[in-house]
């Protein structure tokens, strides 16, 4: 049986009343419903973006329309945010294709050499896969 006489002493009150106002304050209630209602899939690309900041949802699309995640990929986020290679990663990777993700490139018009990881690749070098916004999936040419 619940003994009222402990739950209801001063220190256990200021407990609660701290506990709960936390949990306001980062409105858990609400992002506990979030987390719940939503799957992970929208929820990361609520974080991270489409397009747009670390461009997870363009990168995951991609992983799922052309299976890139099974061949080398060199890949560039022209803002400056972290990869997402972590997140698709698979230790045995077929070497005959080879892939370049350009993720928020806002200029309209490619120059002749593009810089990617640091490395310079010509642009006849390369076909243009699938563009949607800023973000570019190219193929090396055999």
């Amino acid at each position: 049986m619940i003994d009222f006489d402990k739950l209801f002493k001063i220190e256990n009150i200021i407990i609660i009343f701290i506990l709960l106002s936390f949990i306001h304050l980062f409105n858990g209630f609400e992002n506990t419903y979030k987390i719940i209602k939503r799957p992970y899939e929208a929820r990361m690309q609520i974080t991270h973006g489409y397009c747009q900041d670390d461009s997870y949802g363009f990168y995951s699309e991609m992983v799922e329309k052309f299976k890139i995640n099974d061949f080398k990929v060199v890949q560039e986020n022209y803002e400056g945010h972290p990869l997402f290679r972590g997140f698709f990663y698979k230790k045995d990777k077929k070497i005959d294709e080879k892939f370049y993700l350009l993720l928020n490139y806002n200029k309209s018009i490619f120059p002749e050499v593009i810089s990617v990881e640091g490395k310079k690749i010509l642009l006849k070098d390369i076909d243009l896969l699938f563009k949607k916004k800023n973000c570019y999936l190219f193929k090396l040419k055999k």
